[in-house]
């Protein structure tokens, strides 16, 4: 991919994270959601973590901070995170900032909290997208030029 592509699909990515209107009715009814059965694991680990509720919400607020929703929920199928190397591929044409804050968050974000996250935002963003434009569904595409 060179360099023109890359910069039109990361103004694409910059372009969705702008549309987003994320709503407190998006994140309670998040809230409320139990991780996927194959997930199990981590709710456990988190059950038994008594930093859990202050390790989620100093990465939330890291992923908010750095725009990562998106990102975030590109990395997910169904709310559970994908292989690292479909991660890869989903988010290789965000914008370079991003990808370094993401890098960080996958490399230090303690593995029960990114699973609770991954599907939290997930269900964030899908059901402000949905409410937006009728449809959960996004993969960014370069803009239509003349």
């Amino acid at each position: 991919m060179n360099v023109h592509d890359h910069s039109a699909l990361a103004d694409a990515w910059r372009a969705e994270i702008n549309n987003c209107e994320i709503d407190r009715d998006c994140f309670d009814a998040a809230d409320c959601v139990e991780l996927a059965d194959e997930l199990d694991l981590y709710r456990i680990q988190a059950l038994s973590d008594p930093n859990f509720d202050a390790s989620f919400g100093e990465w939330a607020s890291f992923i908010c901070d750095n725009q990562l929703w998106l990102a975030l929920e590109q990395c997910c199928n169904d709310g559970v995170l994908l292989p690292m190397d479909s991660r890869t591929l989903r988010v290789q044409t965000c914008p370079r900032e991003m990808l370094r804050a993401l890098s960080r968050f996958f490399e230090h974000c303690p593995v029960h909290v990114k699973h609770h996250l991954a599907q939290y935002f997930f269900l964030i963003v899908r059901m402000d997208r949905a409410r937006r434009t009728g449809s959960p569904e996004w993969r960014p595409t370069p803009p239509i030029t003349p």
